[in-house]
């Protein structure tokens, strides 16, 4: 395909999308509501050595698992396409990019792990201003496999006082070893492209971002990071202490949150002057993955309450028993251990898949003031998985809005009815509870 044709065929494409595929709702039902994103993309932007013009780099993400493979004689392959366009004031279009790519496994088993991925990232430049970033994944016969849209605001980094950049996160930060799209400075940095961190092992934040100086070259500031757990305040605080700096600032940060509870955090950078006057401020928000561990660690009795649907009433009055720290971790463990195939695992599936769920419950079936695994429909997520199928009624004349989710592989099948009686999105799970 010639660039002029991609060009077109990305007006077309996207031109489908506006109207069809970013943002739409079926009453109150997301699009990915029941399925994790296979396609995602972020976009930060820095300071260049031009007045006034900002270099932006878009990142996307795909999951192996989310391609269309082809077996042939060297092993799995799946021949992808990525569509970005870049607009800026006005919806005025000011780049549209095809990127063509190849993904080659040895195995079956390698197309379907749900944690395997690849990073790519695409570099422009522009003068400060609003954009917005719209991204499609097709597969090599044009089925649309995935897309995302975000947006960046105007951000101005030649001031008259030192600025921050935006903040680039990072699933890894390593020495450069050789050239490469993703070097700063002395460093590469691959973005998580998410922004979600934590896990069952990784227990760190990484990030970069630069520091400007202004035309009044202050020195002798403070850069201080902030953390702070949406509705529970603080949780972290560091300081970098600038005596003097005639240049950019490069810096590479890691936060260990091992001590950190799960939830939805601000990540905020502050650069402070003498006497207290604050000079620059930029946050950005990030997710503490919630996992079994995470939980067991810096909520024990809550992880207990988490366990309401997988465990025993006699399993969960000993855990929640147990006194000591000491006595915790061994029934914790023991619990999980019934539960694995291989006994005592950190990367115990079932625990995994379990507390997946609820990460899952938490993000689409959440309300304002109740937890998505507390819901009826999180409940029926976290014991059954998603539905096979999904009926949804959003809008009808004199009825209130329901869904009907549709187990075909339970044995035997199972048909639950969730009514938002309301019209405020609480569905609640109707009579009979069991789906027979």
């Amino acid at each position: 395909m010639s660039n002029i044709s991609r060009f077109f065929f990305l007006i077309i494409i996207f031109g489908l999308f506006s109207s069809s595929v970013f943002g739409d709702m079926t009453g109150y039902r997301t699009s990915n509501e029941f399925s994790e994103a296979r396609f995602s993309i972020d976009v930060v932007d820095f300071r260049t050595e031009h007045d006034d013009v900002n270099r932006v780099e878009v990142y996307y993400k795909i999951l192996y698992n989310g391609l269309t493979y082809q077996k042939t004689n060297s092993g799995y392959v799946a021949d992808y396409q990525v569509s970005i366009v870049i607009e800026g004031k006005d919806d005025e279009q000011l780049e549209a990019k095809v990127i063509d790519g190849k993904v080659t496994l040895r195995t079956y088993a390698e197309t379907r792990q749900a944690d395997d991925y690849l990073v790519n990232m695409i570099s422009t430049m522009y003068d400060p201003q609003n954009i917005k970033v719209r991204a499609a994944l097709h597969d090599k016969d044009g089925n649309l496999i995935g897309e995302a849209e975000t947006s960046l605001k105007k951000r101005k980094y030649w001031e008259k006082y030192a600025t921050i950049s935006r903040i680039q996160f990072a699933s890894e930060i390593t020495e450069k070893a050789k050239e490469s799209k993703f070097n700063k400075g002395e460093f590469r940095v691959i973005p998580t492209v998410n922004r979600i961190f934590g896990g069952e092992i990784d227990s760190t934040i990484r990030f970069y971002h630069e520091v400007y100086t202004g035309t009044s070259q202050v020195k002798n500031m403070h850069l201080v990071t902030n953390m702070y757990l949406r509705n529970k305040g603080q949780r972290y605080t560091d300081t970098l202490e600038i005596n003097d700096f005639s240049e950019t600032i490069k810096r590479y940060h890691e936060i260990n949150i091992t001590d950190l509870k799960p939830g939805d955090y601000t990540l905020e950078l502050v650069l402070i002057g003498r006497r207290g006057k604050e000079y620059n401020k930029y946050s950005e928000s990030i997710e503490l993955e919630l996992t079994g561990e995470s939980m067991f660690k810096n909520d024990y009795k809550e992880a207990v309450k988490m366990l309401k649907y997988l465990a025993t009433k006699d399993e969960q009055n000993k855990l929640k028993k147990a006194e000591t720290p000491e006595e915790q971790r061994r029934l914790w463990d023991e619990f999980w251990a019934l539960r694995a195939s291989d006994g005592i695992n950190v990367l115990n599936p079932s625990r995994l898949e379990y507390f997946r769920r609820i990460r899952h419950a938490n993000r689409y079936f959440g309300l304002m003031k109740k937890d998505g695994w507390k819901t009826t429909r999180g409940m029926i997520y976290i014991k059954y998985g998603a539905p096979d199928d999904v009926e949804d009624y959003p809008f009808e004349l004199g009825v209130q809005p329901y869904q009907v989710w549709l187990y075909y592989r339970l044995s035997p099948p199972r048909k639950f009815v969730f009514v938002d009686e309301w019209g405020d999105g609480n569905y609640e799970l109707q009579p009979p509870y069991n789906g027979f």
